[in-house]
Protein backbone atom coordinates (compact mmCIF):
# COMPACT_ATOMS: atom_id res chain seq x y z
CA UNK A 1 0.00 0.00 0.00
CA UNK A 2 1.30 3.52 -1.00
CA UNK A 3 0.96 6.71 1.97
CA UNK A 4 -0.22 9.77 0.74
CA UNK A 5 -0.80 12.30 3.22
CA UNK A 6 -2.47 10.10 6.04
CA UNK A 7 -4.22 7.88 3.86
CA UNK A 8 -3.54 4.29 2.35
CA UNK A 9 -3.53 3.38 -0.82
CA UNK A 10 -3.96 -0.17 -2.48
CA UNK A 11 -2.72 -1.29 -5.88
CA UNK A 12 -4.93 -3.35 -7.49
CA UNK A 13 -6.07 -4.34 -11.32
CA UNK A 14 -9.89 -4.14 -12.58
CA UNK A 15 -10.85 -5.46 -15.69
CA UNK A 16 -9.49 -7.33 -18.82
CA UNK A 17 -6.94 -6.31 -19.69
CA UNK A 18 -6.35 -5.46 -16.54
CA UNK A 19 -5.92 -1.92 -15.97
CA UNK A 20 -4.30 -0.35 -12.04
CA UNK A 21 -6.61 1.27 -9.81
CA UNK A 22 -5.71 2.89 -6.48
CA UNK A 23 -8.36 3.10 -3.78
CA UNK A 24 -8.09 4.48 -0.03
CA UNK A 25 -8.10 2.02 2.25
CA UNK A 26 -11.71 2.56 3.88
CA UNK A 27 -13.32 0.55 7.00
CA UNK A 28 -16.45 2.64 7.21
CA UNK A 29 -17.57 2.55 3.18
CA UNK A 30 -20.71 -0.26 2.09
CA UNK A 31 -18.69 -0.73 -0.85
CA UNK A 32 -15.65 0.04 -2.98
CA UNK A 33 -15.61 2.65 -6.41
CA UNK A 34 -13.42 3.61 -8.82
CA UNK A 35 -13.39 6.59 -11.31
CA UNK A 36 -14.46 5.62 -14.46
CA UNK A 37 -14.44 7.32 -18.11
CA UNK A 38 -15.47 9.20 -20.27
CA UNK A 39 -16.37 11.64 -17.58
CA UNK A 40 -16.70 15.83 -17.38
CA UNK A 41 -16.58 15.83 -13.41
CA UNK A 42 -14.27 13.76 -12.44
CA UNK A 43 -11.29 15.04 -9.62
CA UNK A 44 -7.79 14.68 -11.43
CA UNK A 45 -6.04 11.53 -10.98
CA UNK A 46 -2.21 10.55 -11.70
CA UNK A 47 -3.22 7.22 -13.43
CA UNK A 48 -5.47 6.71 -16.34
CA UNK A 49 -9.36 6.67 -16.01
CA UNK A 50 -10.92 2.88 -15.87
CA UNK A 51 -12.50 2.57 -18.98
CA UNK A 52 -16.18 -0.21 -19.09
CA UNK A 53 -16.30 -0.69 -22.48
CA UNK A 54 -12.70 -1.57 -22.55
CA UNK A 55 -13.12 -4.07 -20.38
CA UNK A 56 -14.07 -7.31 -21.65
CA UNK A 57 -15.40 -8.74 -18.43
CA UNK A 58 -17.58 -6.11 -17.55
CA UNK A 59 -20.84 -5.59 -16.36
CA UNK A 60 -23.29 -3.24 -15.15
CA UNK A 61 -25.68 -4.04 -12.19
CA UNK A 62 -29.67 -3.95 -13.61
CA UNK A 63 -31.55 -0.95 -11.19
CA UNK A 64 -34.50 -3.92 -11.16
CA UNK A 65 -32.01 -6.57 -9.58
CA UNK A 66 -32.05 -7.75 -5.78
CA UNK A 67 -28.55 -7.01 -5.69
CA UNK A 68 -29.22 -3.11 -6.76
CA UNK A 69 -31.70 -3.10 -3.66
CA UNK A 70 -29.56 -4.85 -0.90
CA UNK A 71 -26.96 -2.16 -1.52
CA UNK A 72 -29.02 0.64 -1.36
CA UNK A 73 -29.09 1.73 -5.43
CA UNK A 74 -31.67 2.97 -7.48
CA UNK A 75 -32.56 2.02 -10.94
CA UNK A 76 -31.49 4.90 -13.44
CA UNK A 77 -34.13 7.84 -14.55
CA UNK A 78 -32.12 7.05 -18.05
CA UNK A 79 -33.54 3.91 -20.18
CA UNK A 80 -30.29 1.76 -19.26
CA UNK A 81 -31.90 0.18 -16.47
CA UNK A 82 -28.65 0.44 -14.51
CA UNK A 83 -28.27 0.58 -10.72
CA UNK A 84 -27.06 4.03 -9.53
CA UNK A 85 -25.24 4.75 -6.00
CA UNK A 86 -24.45 7.57 -4.62
CA UNK A 87 -21.87 7.85 -1.81
CA UNK A 88 -21.31 11.29 0.28
CA UNK A 89 -18.48 12.15 2.60
CA UNK A 90 -17.60 14.83 4.69
CA UNK A 91 -16.29 18.03 3.76
CA UNK A 92 -18.98 17.86 0.56
CA UNK A 93 -17.15 14.73 -1.28
CA UNK A 94 -18.78 12.54 -2.99
CA UNK A 95 -18.97 10.16 -5.69
CA UNK A 96 -22.10 9.25 -8.13
CA UNK A 97 -21.77 6.30 -10.53
CA UNK A 98 -23.52 2.75 -11.76
CA UNK A 99 -22.61 -0.03 -9.52
CA UNK A 100 -21.39 -2.55 -11.38
CA UNK A 101 -18.95 -6.19 -11.46
CA UNK A 102 -15.76 -6.90 -13.28
CA UNK A 103 -12.32 -9.05 -12.67
CA UNK A 104 -10.72 -7.88 -9.93
CA UNK A 105 -6.55 -8.61 -8.92
CA UNK A 106 -4.85 -8.12 -5.87
CA UNK A 107 -1.11 -6.27 -6.91
CA UNK A 108 1.11 -8.64 -8.54
CA UNK A 109 3.60 -7.59 -5.34
CA UNK A 110 1.47 -8.81 -2.61
CA UNK A 111 2.99 -11.52 -1.05
CA UNK A 112 -0.69 -13.43 -1.71
CA UNK A 113 -2.54 -11.95 -4.88
CA UNK A 114 -5.84 -13.65 -5.52
CA UNK A 115 -8.45 -13.11 -8.46
CA UNK A 116 -11.96 -12.05 -7.86
CA UNK A 117 -13.97 -12.45 -11.03
CA UNK A 118 -17.43 -10.68 -10.81
CA UNK A 119 -16.54 -8.13 -8.16
CA UNK A 120 -19.18 -5.29 -7.22
CA UNK A 121 -18.16 -2.27 -6.86
CA UNK A 122 -18.90 1.10 -8.31
CA UNK A 123 -18.00 2.84 -11.25
CA UNK A 124 -18.16 6.78 -10.82
CA UNK A 125 -18.69 8.92 -12.89
CA UNK A 126 -19.21 12.41 -11.02
CA UNK A 127 -16.52 12.27 -8.42
CA UNK A 128 -16.44 15.77 -6.27
CA UNK A 129 -14.21 16.56 -3.42
CA UNK A 130 -10.93 16.79 -1.36
CA UNK A 131 -9.70 13.76 -3.30
CA UNK A 132 -5.74 13.08 -3.77
CA UNK A 133 -4.73 12.87 -7.88
CA UNK A 134 -2.76 9.48 -6.59
CA UNK A 135 -6.00 8.09 -5.79
CA UNK A 136 -8.43 6.72 -8.31
CA UNK A 137 -11.26 5.87 -5.76
CA UNK A 138 -11.84 3.96 -2.27
CA UNK A 139 -11.31 0.05 -1.39
CA UNK A 140 -13.96 -0.87 1.09
CA UNK A 141 -12.14 -3.11 3.92
CA UNK A 142 -15.34 -2.70 6.22
CA UNK A 143 -17.86 -5.60 6.72
CA UNK A 144 -20.72 -4.59 4.43
CA UNK A 145 -21.84 -7.27 2.04
CA UNK A 146 -20.25 -5.56 -0.94
CA UNK A 147 -17.05 -4.68 0.98
CA UNK A 148 -13.97 -5.47 -0.71
CA UNK A 149 -13.22 -8.02 2.01
CA UNK A 150 -16.28 -9.12 2.48
CA UNK A 151 -16.38 -10.43 -1.19
CA UNK A 152 -12.77 -11.84 -0.78
CA UNK A 153 -14.05 -14.24 2.35
CA UNK A 154 -14.50 -17.32 0.83
CA UNK A 155 -10.53 -16.74 -0.13
CA UNK A 156 -8.93 -15.49 2.58
CA UNK A 157 -10.78 -17.10 5.56
CA UNK A 158 -11.86 -14.11 7.04
CA UNK A 159 -8.30 -12.91 7.76
CA UNK A 160 -6.15 -9.86 6.97
CA UNK A 161 -3.37 -7.98 8.38
CA UNK A 162 -1.41 -4.85 7.51
CA UNK A 163 1.14 -3.25 8.59
CA UNK A 164 1.33 0.81 8.41
CA UNK A 165 4.21 2.80 7.66
CA UNK A 166 5.22 6.27 9.58
CA UNK A 167 5.04 8.27 6.70
CA UNK A 168 8.26 10.48 8.42
CA UNK A 169 9.99 7.48 7.45
CA UNK A 170 12.33 8.16 4.29
CA UNK A 171 12.29 4.86 2.87
CA UNK A 172 10.98 3.53 -0.70
CA UNK A 173 8.95 0.90 0.78
CA UNK A 174 5.17 0.42 1.01
CA UNK A 175 3.03 -0.30 3.63
CA UNK A 176 2.25 -4.25 3.56
CA UNK A 177 -0.93 -6.07 3.89
CA UNK A 178 -1.78 -9.58 3.64
CA UNK A 179 -4.39 -12.13 3.26
CA UNK A 180 -5.45 -15.58 4.80
CA UNK A 181 -3.05 -17.54 6.52
CA UNK A 182 -0.20 -14.96 5.52
CA UNK A 183 -2.16 -12.74 7.79
CA UNK A 184 -1.04 -14.61 10.78
CA UNK A 185 -0.19 -12.18 13.30
CA UNK A 186 1.73 -14.75 16.16
CA UNK A 187 4.81 -13.94 19.19
CA UNK A 188 5.11 -13.81 22.70
CA UNK A 189 4.71 -10.14 22.01
CA UNK A 190 1.00 -10.20 20.51
CA UNK A 191 -2.34 -8.70 22.36
CA UNK A 192 -5.91 -9.55 21.27
CA UNK A 193 -9.30 -8.26 21.82
CA UNK A 194 -12.50 -8.94 20.75
CA UNK A 195 -14.05 -7.77 17.66
CA UNK A 196 -17.87 -6.61 17.08
CA UNK A 197 -19.09 -5.18 13.77
CA UNK A 198 -20.72 -1.74 13.91
CA UNK A 199 -22.85 -0.55 11.27
CA UNK A 200 -20.34 -1.45 8.55
CA UNK A 201 -17.22 -0.70 10.77
CA UNK A 202 -14.74 -2.80 12.89
CA UNK A 203 -15.53 -2.02 16.71
CA UNK A 204 -13.23 -3.18 19.97
CA UNK A 205 -14.37 -3.05 23.74
CA UNK A 206 -12.15 0.22 25.23
CA UNK A 207 -11.79 0.73 28.50
CA UNK A 208 -9.85 3.41 29.26
CA UNK A 209 -6.22 5.65 28.37
CA UNK A 210 -3.19 5.90 30.18
CA UNK A 211 -0.97 8.44 30.11
CA UNK A 212 2.69 6.57 31.59
CA UNK A 213 1.57 5.27 35.16
CA UNK A 214 -1.42 7.24 35.41
CA UNK A 215 -4.66 6.14 34.42
CA UNK A 216 -7.04 8.88 33.05
CA UNK A 217 -10.58 8.92 34.65
CA UNK A 218 -13.25 7.70 32.51
CA UNK A 219 -16.97 6.72 33.42
CA UNK A 220 -18.66 3.01 32.79
CA UNK A 221 -20.34 2.63 29.79
CA UNK A 222 -18.45 5.32 28.18
CA UNK A 223 -19.21 5.72 24.59
CA UNK A 224 -21.30 2.24 25.22
CA UNK A 225 -17.60 0.43 25.12
CA UNK A 226 -17.25 0.99 22.01
CA UNK A 227 -14.22 2.94 19.23
CA UNK A 228 -14.17 1.94 15.85
CA UNK A 229 -10.93 0.87 14.67
CA UNK A 230 -10.50 2.11 11.13
CA UNK A 231 -7.08 2.69 8.58
CA UNK A 232 -8.88 5.09 6.83
CA UNK A 233 -9.28 7.81 9.18
CA UNK A 234 -6.19 9.49 9.99
CA UNK A 235 -6.65 10.77 13.46
CA UNK A 236 -7.76 9.05 16.60
CA UNK A 237 -11.76 10.55 17.78
CA UNK A 238 -12.50 10.57 21.65
CA UNK A 239 -15.68 11.98 23.48
CA UNK A 240 -15.00 14.94 25.33
CA UNK A 241 -14.62 12.69 28.93
CA UNK A 242 -11.89 11.04 27.90
CA UNK A 243 -10.12 13.81 25.19
CA UNK A 244 -10.20 16.39 28.01
CA UNK A 245 -8.16 14.79 30.64
CA UNK A 246 -5.52 13.42 27.71
CA UNK A 247 -4.95 16.82 26.86
CA UNK A 248 -4.49 18.68 30.17
CA UNK A 249 -1.99 15.35 31.30
CA UNK A 250 -0.01 16.30 28.13
CA UNK A 251 0.19 19.52 29.05
CA UNK A 252 1.10 18.48 32.46
CA UNK A 253 3.58 16.75 31.17
CA UNK A 254 5.10 17.73 28.13
CA UNK A 255 7.74 20.83 29.02
CA UNK A 256 7.84 22.71 24.92
CA UNK A 257 6.88 25.57 23.59
CA UNK A 258 2.88 25.90 22.89
CA UNK A 259 1.60 26.99 19.88
CA UNK A 260 -1.11 28.28 17.51
CA UNK A 261 -3.25 24.59 16.89
CA UNK A 262 -3.12 23.83 13.39
CA UNK A 263 -6.57 22.97 11.12
CA UNK A 264 -8.20 20.66 13.37
CA UNK A 265 -5.33 19.79 15.45
CA UNK A 266 -5.42 21.05 18.92
CA UNK A 267 -2.53 20.43 20.99
CA UNK A 268 0.78 21.49 19.40
CA UNK A 269 3.78 21.92 20.46
CA UNK A 270 7.48 23.52 18.92
CA UNK A 271 10.53 21.42 19.65
CA UNK A 272 14.04 21.94 20.19
CA UNK A 273 15.50 19.86 17.75
CA UNK A 274 12.67 18.89 15.45
CA UNK A 275 12.67 15.56 17.50
CA UNK A 276 8.90 14.70 19.65
CA UNK A 277 9.38 13.33 23.20
CA UNK A 278 6.02 12.60 25.07
CA UNK A 279 4.92 10.14 28.07
CA UNK A 280 3.72 6.73 26.69
CA UNK A 281 -0.22 6.59 25.90
CA UNK A 282 -1.18 3.20 26.92
CA UNK A 283 -4.60 2.11 25.23
CA UNK A 284 -6.64 -0.13 27.35
CA UNK A 285 -8.93 -2.58 25.35
CA UNK A 286 -10.92 -5.59 26.66
CA UNK A 287 -8.24 -8.19 27.08
CA UNK A 288 -5.31 -5.87 25.59
CA UNK A 289 -3.44 -3.10 26.02
CA UNK A 290 -1.55 -1.16 23.68
CA UNK A 291 1.36 1.29 23.82
CA UNK A 292 1.64 4.40 21.86
CA UNK A 293 5.15 6.00 21.42
CA UNK A 294 5.23 9.54 20.34
CA UNK A 295 5.57 8.45 16.73
CA UNK A 296 1.86 7.46 16.86
CA UNK A 297 0.26 9.87 19.42
CA UNK A 298 1.89 13.63 17.74
CA UNK A 299 1.76 14.28 14.14
CA UNK A 300 4.59 16.09 12.15
CA UNK A 301 3.40 19.10 10.69
CA UNK A 302 6.89 20.73 10.13
CA UNK A 303 10.52 20.90 10.88
CA UNK A 304 9.82 21.76 14.42
CA UNK A 305 6.17 21.82 15.30
CA UNK A 306 4.31 18.65 16.43
CA UNK A 307 0.70 18.20 17.50
CA UNK A 308 -1.62 15.77 19.37
CA UNK A 309 -3.32 13.42 16.55
CA UNK A 310 -6.13 13.04 19.07
CA UNK A 311 -9.11 15.13 18.71
CA UNK A 312 -12.62 15.83 20.97
CA UNK A 313 -15.48 14.19 18.89
CA UNK A 314 -19.35 13.71 19.53
CA UNK A 315 -19.68 10.48 17.72
CA UNK A 316 -18.54 7.09 18.05
CA UNK A 317 -14.91 7.12 19.17
CA UNK A 318 -12.18 6.03 16.18
CA UNK A 319 -8.89 4.64 16.76
CA UNK A 320 -7.24 6.14 13.89
CA UNK A 321 -4.49 5.04 11.20
CA UNK A 322 -1.86 7.14 13.28
CA UNK A 323 -2.02 5.33 16.41
CA UNK A 324 -1.95 2.35 14.61
CA UNK A 325 1.47 3.02 12.62
CA UNK A 326 4.24 0.69 13.31
CA UNK A 327 2.05 -2.10 14.57
CA UNK A 328 1.03 -5.58 12.52
CA UNK A 329 -2.79 -5.56 12.82
CA UNK A 330 -4.55 -9.20 12.13
CA UNK A 331 -8.09 -9.22 11.65
CA UNK A 332 -10.08 -12.79 12.63
CA UNK A 333 -13.29 -12.32 11.01
CA UNK A 334 -14.48 -15.23 12.29
CA UNK A 335 -13.09 -15.67 15.26
CA UNK A 336 -13.72 -12.12 15.76
CA UNK A 337 -10.92 -10.91 17.06
CA UNK A 338 -8.25 -8.11 16.27
CA UNK A 339 -4.43 -8.80 17.15
CA UNK A 340 -1.85 -6.07 17.52
CA UNK A 341 1.82 -6.52 17.51
CA UNK A 342 4.50 -4.05 17.77
CA UNK A 343 6.65 -3.79 14.94
CA UNK A 344 9.03 -1.85 12.37
CA UNK A 345 7.08 -2.01 9.48
CA UNK A 346 10.12 -1.00 7.08
CA UNK A 347 11.53 -4.30 7.81
CA UNK A 348 8.20 -6.51 7.22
Amino acid sequence: MLASDGDFLMKLSLGEPPVEIRGVIDASSAFSWTQCGPSDHSFSQILPLFIPKSSSTYKSVPGSSNLCKSLGGRPSILEDNTCRYSVNYLHGSYSHGTISTDTLRTNSGSSSPVLLRNFIFGCGYENVGEFKPEATGVISLGSGPASFITQMNSVIGGKFSYCLLYQGQRVLKSSKMHFGSKALVSGADVVSTGLQIFRNSYALKFKGISIGKNKLAYSKGLFSERIIIDPGTVLTHLPRKIYDPLEAAMKKEIKFELVQPKDTLRLCYKTVDGKMRAPIVTVHFVGATVRLYPVNTFIKVSQYVHCLGFVPHKGVAIFGNWAQVNFLVGYDLRRKMVSFKQTDCSKE
